[in-house]
Formats: C-alpha cells, structure tokens, sequence
C-alpha cells in the first residue's frame, strides 16, 4: 500500500480544517441571549444536528485521500553483478615478522596488520570471487576462488609466517596465481601481489611471470610494504625491489604502491577498491493498482445523505 502523491495529501490536510471551521461558523446565527431556550429539552434530531458536518468532514476526507492516489501491489528488485575475479597474492617469508607497523596501540607483526587490511578489503567487495596464495621459498594456493567470503575469512586466519618457507619467491607467487585464473572465463581479472622483499628464491622469474600475466589478461597490482630502518635498527629487512614491482605492475597494466605505515597501506587498498569497481545492474519493477474509486464513492454517499438531511428533518437556517 501507498501514496502515488502523498503532497497532495499533506496539502489538503492544512487547508481542508480551515475551510471546514469557516463554513461551520458561516453558518452559525447569532443570539444576544440563550436564556429564553435554555431549559427546553432537545429533541431526538436536534441530537444529531451535527451528523451532517461530521458527514461533510467525512467526504472531504475520503476525496483528499483520493487525491494522494492510494495504491496497492508489489515492487521488485532484481540486482545484476558482474564481478571480478581477484586472486591476493601475500607474502608469508620470515621477514613479515617485523614489528615496524601498528593496529591502534599495539605493535602486531606486518602479517597480522596486512591481514586485517585484507579482511576489510575482502568485505567491501561482496560480488567479487576472491582467492588466495601465500608464497615464501615456494608458493601454493591457499584458498581458491569463491564468493564465500566467510569461508575464505577462516583461510586468512590460518595464514601464518613461514608456512611457505622463509626466502621470497615472487615469481613462483604471480605464477601460482596466473594458473589460477588462465582457466576462469571472467570478463576482469585481477591479481594483487604483496611483498616486503626481493625476489631471492624460486624457480619463475618474476618478469617472466608477469608477461604470462598480461597475456591472459591478468591486471596486477604491486606493494611493497616495510618502513624504511631506523638508526640502530638496519635488521628490519628492508630489502624491497621496487623496480621489479614496478615492472610487473607496468607489464600487466597495474600499478605499483608503496606502504610504509598501516594508514598508507590502508589507503592502497582503498584506491586499489576504487581502481576495480564491480558493475552492478540494478532493475525495478512495479505493479500497482489504483484505489481510489471507492473512497471517490464513499465521499459522494456521504455527500448525499448530507444533502437529504439538510433538506429535510435536520434543515439548518440560513441554508
């Protein structure tokens, strides 16, 4: 149920009590005293001398409703979404144990503030089929493509450092990757690499992994993430190659992002978010059936039976 015009409505509700009040009072006669009649009983119709204004009121009513165009039926929604395939690439070497970054007022590992940039990264793209696949000295898939995101939450969880083995292997990662999404048949396919090291390990070179990138199609976004060593502290592992990165984001048509604090990695991820947005169709449908016949009927009744009675037992003077 509701209002085609419902101003309509509201429009009448102020200027319809008004008329009624200077109508009713239009036709009041006035006396310079009561007292005369005052004890005399009223009669039977003399009780319901006001039915014909509450009659009047009644119509107005009903013909203002009508005005606003009530209507029933059902409205539907329907939502198209052609989604993404996004496979996260996330480095898991021994050197995401440093404690260079924060989350609020403590000090967690890289990995555990990547995480949960990631998680909230995941959350915002509910109509994208995202996978995972954590490298180290060797590289392999650690959730497959899936829109279940719940379930590909409880694989991030479970992603720990040096489950992959310590060194970094780049290559191998982009390549686990691009074997990942060579075979699905989405019209965009994304892959976002994220590493705070160098390529020291594997069996793929990394530039050879991003030409078998570009030529499926697989648009590859590069991080590095790590700050850069303080004084008295050159153990950090701060060892990134950013022109390798930079060179894989290039051949694929991404872009490469540099992270060196939570706030800044944070900010990738949204510009990444912003970079690859997800179409969605949306189309309504409505079906809707007027009523306002029968309340157009109600005031003309009213209408009449007030007619009848003001021409008859319940005649007011002046008419």
């Amino acid at each position: 149920m509701r209002l085609a015009d419902p101003w309509l409505l509201a429009a009448a509700l102020i200027l319809i009590p008004l008329w009624l009040i200077y109508q009713h009072r239009r036709l009041a006669l006035r006396f310079p005293s009561l007292g005369v009649i005052r004890g005399v009983p009223p009669s039977r119709w003399a009780r319901l001398r006001h039915v014909p204004f509450a009659l009047r009121c009644l119509a107005v009513a009903a013909l203002a409703t009508a005005l606003a165009r009530p209507q029933s039926g059902n409205s539907n929604t329907q939502r198209t979404a052609e989604g993404l395939d996004i496979v996260i690439i996330l480095d898991t070497s021994g050197s995401m144990n440093n404690r260079d970054f924060t989350w609020g007022r403590e000090r967690p590992t890289r990995l555990e503030v990547v995480k949960k940039v990631i998680t909230a990264f995941i959350n915002e793209r509910p109509d994208d089929r995202i996978g995972m696949v954590v490298f180290g000295t060797e590289a392999f898939t650690q959730a497959p493509l899936t829109l279940d995101h719940a379930v590909l939450g409880r694989f991030i969880d479970h992603i720990q450092i040096g489950m992959a083995g310590e060194a970094t292997a780049i290559g191998d990662g982009l390549a686990t990757a691009v074997n990942r999404l060579k075979s699905v048949e989405a019209k965009s396919k994304v892959a976002i690499l994220l590493t705070d090291g160098g390529n020291n390990s594997g069996r793929v070179d990394p530039l050879a992994a991003a030409q078998a990138a570009a030529s499926i199609g697989v648009k590859t976004y590069t991080i590095g993430v790590g700050s850069p060593p303080q004084p008295g502290n050159a153990g950090q592992g701060f060892d990134i190659d950013e022109k390798s990165l930079e060179e894989i984001a290039k051949t694929t048509g991404g872009k490469y992002f540099r992270a060196t604090n939570t706030e800044t990695l944070i900010k990738v991820y949204d510009t990444i978010d912003k970079l690859e947005k997800t179409k969605v169709k949306i189309d309504s449908f409505a079906n809707y059936e007027d009523l306002f016949t029968s309340l157009v009927a109600i005031a003309l009744v009213c209408l009449i039976i007030e007619l009848l009675l003001g021409l008859s037992r319940l005649r007011r003077l002046p008419s």
